[in-house]
């Protein structure tokens, strides 16, 4: 009896991971990140190898923020690795076979890279860009124009110009989820304008759910126009836009809305309004961890 317990228990400790089941490995990649299954699942061994580079439904979701950036933004450090975002990117486009529907990057993305993408999907539901300095508004309309399947774009901290809502509006009719937060422009000039983006979704972003304009200069007109042109909005988040001013009218007129955060709200409005001065982790929140 020792020997035969003994025998199972070696048994067990040395179990042939090659021999997982396909469907499986394919079940477990799906729980890791991008970067997990590009740099250190698939070189486990010949087969997980074989399931990484040939299953495109492991490739359909690309992540890049969570694993290779911090809660901070912070690049993290693996002494053990070199890592190069540009070229993990590229390999994990590859990998989808032209099933990719969604990408999230920060800080590495530029126009090369986004070209690249729409070179190989035009099935691409949701991108997220974040502090993406290298990128130009030029590089996003022309992603807009190629990707017309997008339900969710979110762009913080990256180029923007004052056609480009509109341009986006116009080329993603299928638009439901649009954040545009903390932006930084092309030109001096743009600092001075209000209502453009603003107005360039009123006129094209009719199938709107969510709106974040965080940090904008829209004004009261440009908010009004943005509730008349997108009847099916539900949240929105004007925060730190501090040329809108919530007088009774835009009350009213925001009441149909579930969510509404903006800093002239106050509590006793009914509505959700954190403002505040400290970090918030949640600025390089991506969305629903389980949408990933």
């Amino acid at each position: 009896m020792e020997g035969g317990e003994g025998a199972e228990g070696s048994s067990t400790f040395g179990r042939n991971w090659e021999e997982l089941a396909r469907d499986a490995l394919i079940l477990i990649f799906l729980k890791l990140g991008t970067m997990e299954v590009l740099r250190a699942a698939g070189s486990v061994c010949r087969s997980w190898r074989k399931v990484a580079t040939e299953e495109p439904v492991l490739w359909r979701k690309i992540n890049m923020i969570d694993e290779i950036y911090g809660p901070y933004g912070d690049v993290v450090f693996d002494p053990f690795l070199v890592i190069d975002p540009v070229k993990s990117a590229r390999l994990a486009i590859d990998r989808s076979g032209g099933q990719l529907e969604e990408f999230a990057a920060a800080y590495f993305v530029n126009d090369d890279l986004l070209r690249y993408l729409c070179d190989r999907t035009n099935a691409l539901k949701k991108l997220v860009l974040i502090s993406n300095t290298n990128l130009s508004a030029e590089a996003i309309s022309e992603t807009a124009k190629r990707q017309p399947l997008l339900e969710e774009i979110e762009i913080l901290e990256g180029p923007f110009s004052k056609k480009l809502t509109e341009i986006v509006g116009t080329a993603c009719p299928r638009l439901k989820s649009f954040k545009l937060n903390n932006t930084f422009y092309d030109d001096e000039e743009a600092v001075i304008l209000n209502d453009d983006e603003a107005l360039g979704i009123a006129k094209t972003m009719h199938q709107l759910r969510h709106l974040e304009l965080i940090g904008n200069r829209l004004t009261n007109e440009g908010l009004t126009a943005i509730l008349d042109g997108c009847p099916h909005l539900e949240t929105l988040d004007i925060s730190s836009c501090f040329d809108v001013k919530m007088d009774d009218d835009m009350d009213a007129r925001c009441a149909r809305l579930k969510t509404v955060r903006s800093d002239y709200l106050s509590d006793s409005d009914g509505f959700d309004n954190d403002y505040g001065c400290e970090f918030d982790p949640a600025f390089f929140d991506v969305g629903d961890r389980d949408d990933w």
